[in-house]
């Protein structure tokens, strides 16, 4: 009984355990009703595809939150590709850059190439299939300064360019796989204005290609608006 007694005084009474559960259950409630408008913000963003978009930097992501909404996991058809992550290194004085795209294909001779970038690029994006050869170049800095007085936009090759440094700091986009220093045959011309395949995506003769320090996107032969 004394036992009894003593655990009783310090048990709390049954008025104070309903008055400390009503005053959590109300401090709880409150800060419920305070989060409500952060959690409905932050649920807003986090489902809302265009958070960060910003049209004016007209950069590849702008192009991806705009053409390629629909989420990876959904196959649904696409109007834009988009070249496989790590394929290519930027070498060009300028690293965002688009246009149609003029096509070349070819496997370590260049001749093409030169005679591509001899004509008015008018904007245009040549794209050159070198069968990603590892063993010389493509480009070097005398063909580079050829398209810039051309007015080509930039120069994607799947293969390798030299004179890296030099092409560096001219005003035009250059991606490809790496450099090297020796030179391509000339024997051998290849194919202009068809179809090329390479790091996941497939060029036309005229497809808009767009390119920045985040990837290649391929459009069809309609520009992309944002």
């Amino acid at each position: 009984m004394r036992r009894a007694a003593a655990l009783a005084r310090f048990a709390p009474s049954s008025r104070v355990l309903a008055s400390s559960f009503f005053s959590s259950s109300s401090s709880a409630v409150e800060a419920s009703f305070s989060a409500r408008p952060l959690l409905a913000f932050r649920r807003a963003m986090c489902a809302n595809p265009m958070h960060g978009y910003d049209a004016s930097r007209a950069g590849t992501c702008e192009y991806t939150d705009v053409h390629y909404p629909d989420p990876l996991d959904v196959t649904v058809p696409r109007k834009m590709q988009i070249a496989d992550a790590g394929y290519f290194r930027d070498f060009g004085g300028v690293t965002r850059f688009s246009g149609p795209a003029s096509t070349v294909k070819c496997y370590e001779n260049n001749p093409l190439v030169r005679e591509a970038l001899g004509e008015p690029g008018n904007g245009r994006v040549l794209v050159v299939d070198g069968g990603g050869s590892m063993r010389c170049a493509l480009l070097g800095d005398n063909l580079a300064g050829i398209a810039v007085s051309n007015g080509w936009a930039g120069i994607v090759i799947n293969g390798c360019l030299r004179d890296s440094e030099d092409i560096g700091k001219m005003r035009i986009g250059v991606k490809a796989i790496a450099p090297h220093p020796v030179k391509s045959s000339k024997r051998d011309p290849g194919m202009r204005e068809v179809p090329v395949t390479f790091a996941g995506v497939t060029v036309r003769p005229g497809d808009w290609i767009y390119a920045d320090m985040d990837g290649m996107l391929v459009g069809g032969p309609e520009k992309f608006e944002l």
